[in-house]
């Protein structure tokens, strides 16, 4: 006789609000052994005419249900696919965000792979023992010590390592050489970085320090397949190094002793899936839960870590100067009523003189050939015939497109005086490279964007012309970088512009050789200022005792409640009383729901939560579907999220 308990509390999968909580069911007696805490199972619902996935949160011997229980249907997998610390973030994540647990665990359990199973039970479990050589750290980072349970903001010099041909950035050897320190110490390491270019230098510079047998993927650059496969290997008793996106602070990881998020500002880092958590906040919440150590890691400085700083939450991490490149600021050297040049003389003769040496850089604010088209007649700005975006041509020989739907408007009129001709107004990748081309005969001109994916250029003279965040890593560092349309990146209505713009123009520095000069274009007074000193922390420091003063994120917490008009109104009008939060709104939007805004302190937010977890879950009990004859009808349904980094619309 099986002496297992027969009682089980599960969590469904489901998507349903209102379904977020633990129910029992009875353990057959052909199921007893199999069922354990963890497994993913099938469970009927209501009559038993459906069934639906669930994973097993407890086991007991007596049920508090004190009515009749179904049966578990069956065992899908005999891997214990949940481990309750993984849960245990799971919950505290919704429980934050107003969100669903099952909602965070779909973004960290992968989907199953049965022949992937197969092949990995059937292999006998044997960890990898790290006996290696533990890898130099970067002598900028010699006073950098970790210990258990510290959490630490880097400031990153923007600095090459250049080692038996290999080409890399400082902050890649640093993270593998903290990694290795930890895996001698029986830990794992969770490293989390925007992009799947990142991914791939932390990848290339383990294996080169010899830990190719010791660290997994969690991206989705990988096969399905493969991601189950490693996050079957991520459940083992096994020391690890993790590398991965935003989804890598979520995935299990045995023993874990450090975390670290390179870049926390970096956009990629907001999770566009419910309950939208932004990787920072999971990195904290997970630290808080496990103990480990955690390392926020980057050449600028987050406003959210810069106000974790000043809280003391975090502590300045120690780091040696280093030599930098020059920084050179077109936009000093106009004479007074002189307007400036998209190129500059200056840059231009930088750039002749550079190639020299090596490859030169071009930064330009849009990929395409022209982002921006007029009338040639009264100088309106081109917009579509179907939905009134803006019109741009993707090639120099293309016909006319919209940005927003993709239509193309090629018999295109303008509204006001009925012309039918364009001119372009801005310059894009491929108007830039032909410019370019023309002006350097001979010379190699590549251009890398959203549709040119270049992950790497040699070290031989060429141009590179290419979009913010798509720079190529340049063998040696790039002898001169030219950061142009920095009027056109900073005049974007966006909330973070600047934050965006100097954290991007930061992390192109870096690629560039120690002694190269970067010259930039429309830079302004204070971000120049701040780029010429290095002052990246000190910018960071007055930006958020601005925001402090007017009370704007991250000094406090934002909340946007979406749905029908009187919905949002109602849902606003009925929160809990906070000291000293603001309601803005409601404000419609394009697509016929109503928005607003929620402004609170951090102290407050539990309470918001769990305030506004109950008017979601109480709109999707209300919601009805629409009859048959009004299937095309939209149902409005209150939608909730925290921390939205969607706030220019109000």
């Amino acid at each position: 006789m099986n002496s297992q308990p027969g009682f089980a509390t599960v969590l469904l999968d489901t998507s349903l609000p209102q379904l977020d909580h633990v129910f029992e069911y009875r353990i057959p007696e052909a199921l007893k052994g199999e069922v354990r805490v963890g497994s993913k199972v099938s469970v009927p619902l209501r009559s038993g005419a459906r069934f639906s996935d669930a994973y097993v949160t407890a086991i007991s011997e007596k049920p508090e249900f004190t009515g009749d229980l179904q049966f578990i249907e069956n065992v899908i997998s005999p891997v214990t696919l949940l481990k309750p610390d993984t849960l245990q973030l799971a919950r505290k994540i919704a429980d934050r965000q107003a969100g669903s647990a099952m909602d965070v665990l779909r973004l960290i359990i992968p989907a199953r792979y049965v022949r992937a199973e197969k092949a990995f039970l059937a292999e006998p479990f044997k960890p990898n023992d790290f006996s290696g050589d533990i890898p130099s750290k970067p002598e900028e980072f010699n006073p950098l010590h970790i210990p258990f349970g510290s959490r630490f903001a880097l400031k990153v010099p923007p600095r090459l390592e250049v080692s038996s041909g290999l080409t890399s950035s400082n902050w890649v050897k640093l993270f593998v050489a903290l990694a290795a320190e930890q895996l001698a110490k029986g830990f794992s390491t969770v490293i989390a970085v925007p992009d799947f270019r990142d991914i791939e230098k932390l990848e290339q510079a383990c294996v080169v320090a010899g830990l190719e047998k010791h660290f997994i993927r969690v991206d989705a650059k990988l096969s399905g397949q493969q991601r189950y496969v490693n996050y079957l290997r991520s459940l083992t008793q096994e020391p690890l190094i993790i590398l991965g996106n935003r989804s890598a602070t979520l995935a299990p990881a045995h023993n874990l002793g450090l975390l670290v998020v390179w870049d926390d500002g970096d956009h990629n880092f907001e999770e566009p899936l419910g309950p939208y958590a932004h990787a920072r906040d999971v990195s904290l919440v997970r630290q808080s839960l496990s103990g480990c150590s955690l390392l926020f890691a980057s050449h600028t400085r987050s406003l959210e870590t810069q106000r974790l700083v000043k809280l003391g939450f975090f502590t300045e991490a120690p780091v040696d100067e280093v030599a930098q490149p020059e920084i050179v600021l077109t936009d000093a050297n106009l004479e007074e009523g002189t307007s400036p040049s998209r190129i500059p003389g200056a840059a231009w003769l930088g750039a002749k003189k550079a190639l020299e040496r090596g490859p030169v850089l071009v930064q330009v604010a849009s990929p395409g050939f022209s982002p921006a088209l007029v009338c040639s007649a009264c100088k309106e700005r081109a917009t579509c015939a179907s939905c009134h975006g803006p019109l741009h041509l993707a090639h120099r020989n293309s016909s006319p497109s919209c940005r927003w739907c993709g239509n193309l408007n090629a018999a295109w009129t303008c509204d006001g005086c009925a012309g039918t001709q364009l001119r372009p107004i801005a310059a894009g990748t491929e108007r830039t490279s032909d410019e370019i081309g023309r002006a350097f005969p001979g010379v190699k001109v590549i251009v890398a964007d959203g549709q040119h994916i270049i992950t790497s250029v040699p070290e031989q003279p060429a141009i590179i012309v290419a979009t913010p965040g798509a720079e190529p890593l340049a063998e040696g560092g790039y002898a001169a970088i030219l950061l142009l349309d920095g009027e056109r990146l900073r005049g974007r209505e966006a909330f973070r512009v600047d934050e965006d713009v100097l954290r991007n123009w930061s992390n192109t520095i870096a690629l560039a050789k120690s002694d190269a000069t970067v010259f930039i274009n429309g830079a302004g007074q204070v971000l120049g200022q701040t780029l010429l000193e290095s002052a990246q922390v000190r910018w960071a420091a007055h930006e958020l005792a601005d925001r402090m003063e007017l009370h704007l994120p991250p000094a406090v917490r934002v909340v946007s409640v979406s749905g029908s008009v009187e919905m949002v109104r109602t849902t606003c009008d009925e929160i809990p009383p906070l000291a000293g939060h603001r309601v803005l709104g409601p404000v419609s939007q394009v697509d016929g729901s109503s928005r607003a805004l929620i402004f609170f302190e951090y102290k407050d937010g539990e309470k918001l939560a769990t305030n506004l977890r109950a008017a979601v879950i109480s709109s999707a009990t209300r919601s009805k579907k629409p009859s048959y004859s009004d299937r095309a009808a939209r149902v409005l349904r209150l939608r909730v999220r925290f921390d939205d980094p969607d706030i220019d619309s109000l």
